[in-house]
């Protein structure tokens, strides 16, 4: 997947593996923190796996991975099945922008010389000074779509994002794709939202998340947005379908994927949780990043529900808050996930970094894990390269131990 994530673990996520599994040879795995399935993608060859993210492009992932059939649409297949109701929402979305699709293409898809860039840098900034979700000549007022999403046409992405984090003509794919994902077989729709999610992460104009989107602010910024402009949404789409990873699974239909908070899970679970011989790995956040912030878009793109968005970077209003990111709440927040997990039976390997929130605010992880687990130690350690997503300048990333925390009763 071209989803960069943060704090990913997938430079650990073979040692992880190989210890869990050599530890707990029939266990069945619940990786409460799941993202974008790292560590779940090397223990489902052995083990029966359970999945869980509060985000549902996330879940959605993790769906695709190990609950899907084990091969899934080609792009012939696709082709078959989406390009007609594709090419029937891009119809009715290309009339109602008919002159901006003409103007991105003059100045984005077609003067490679950029002879015309001052120009193209007047349209970009005109286009990203349109408030987000405005309503399209000739369809209905955005009112309409956030009562009935299923409005015809699909129109979420180039109302709320084209000119920012796309352009016009990749917002009109994007939206067209998902209207005719919406359409196909049940049992395609996770692979196909999958792919979406990364033909959209390898074409938006962006700093490998949805924080922020780039603005050029001279001819050589403007041709790099150029490039970006002129890729293909959905030949993206279909490539991502041909490349797409099949992890094996050995228990593929047995493996369950849940979309909840982390301790809301294991809490509202535990009569269930409890009934198996179950191995928790958990890999919290350790930053004041909140995750939803990075990832807002795809998380609208999955749901599409025409949200209420604000700020320049155009989140959801109500997008996720997590505590494990506040230095007022995150002590609580992993004491009262320790306890969640000790109630279930089950023993924890959790991933922390040293230099994380906890650490910060005076606490330490084992500490937490002593008061609701009779042992606790340190499984492995590892130095790991962080990337600080383009928070701050400087170095793209910045060097830390993680520790992988054992925990049973």
């Amino acid at each position: 997947m071209a989803v960069r994530y943060m704090g990913s673990k997938k430079a650990l996520a073979p040692e992880i593996s190989h210890i869990i599994s050599e530890q707990n040879p029939t266990a069945t795995i619940l990786d409460v923190f799941a993202g974008m399935c790292a560590v779940g993608t090397q223990v489902a060859a052995k083990h029966r796996l359970l999945t869980n993210d509060v985000h549902a492009y996330a879940a959605t992932v993790a769906s695709a991975l190990f609950t899907g059939a084990a091969i899934g649409p080609t792009s012939i297949v696709a082709r078959e099945e989406l390009l007609r109701n594709f090419n029937r929402n891009k119809k009715a979305l290309e009339g109602a922008v008919e002159y901006r699709l003409r103007q991105e293409d003059k100045f984005f898809c077609t003067e490679r010389d950029l002879s015309s860039w001052q120009k193209g840098l007047e349209f970009y900034r005109n286009e990203i000074a349109r408030p987000p979700a405005r309503k399209l000549v000739g369809l209905s007022k955005i009112a309409e779509y956030k009562q009935d999403p299923h409005l015809f046409p699909f129109c979420l992405i180039t109302t709320y994002f084209a000119g920012a984090y796309f352009g016009v003509r990749q917002s009109i794919e994007l939206d067209s794709l998902r209207y005719a994902i919406e359409l196909a077989p049940k049992k395609n729709k996770n692979r196909y939202l999958a792919a979406l999610i990364d033909a959209a992460s390898r074409c938006a104009t962006a700093p490998g998340h949805f924080a922020q989107f780039l603005v050029p602010r001279n001819r050589k910024t403007f041709a790099y947005v150029s490039r970006i402009r002129s890729r293909s949404v959905l030949e993206l789409f279909f490539d991502a379908l041909d490349n797409f990873p099949d992890p094996k699974c050995a228990f593929r239909r047995q493996n369950k994927v849940y979309n909840n908070e982390a301790t809301a899970l294991l809490q509202e679970n535990v009569d269930e949780l409890s009934q198996v011989e179950l191995v928790i790995y958990a890999d919290p956040p350790y930053s004041r990043a909140q995750y939803s912030r990075y990832y807002h878009l795809l998380e609208t793109l999955v749901l599409y529900d025409y949200p209420s968005c604000d700020s320049k970077g155009r989140y959801r209003a109500d997008r996720f808050s997590t505590d494990f990111s506040l230095k007022s709440k995150v002590v609580d927040a992993m004491t009262s996930f320790a306890a969640a997990a000790s109630n279930t039976g089950g023993k924890l390997y959790l991933s922390y970094p040293r230099n994380g929130l906890l650490s910060s605010v005076g606490s330490d992880v084992q500490d937490i894990l002593r008061l609701h687990f009779k042992h606790v130690n340190v499984a492995t350690m590892r130095p790991l390269k962080h990337s600080t997503m383009g928070a701050a300048p400087g170095e793209a990333s910045h060097r830390v131990w993680e520790d992988v925390f054992y925990a049973s009763n």
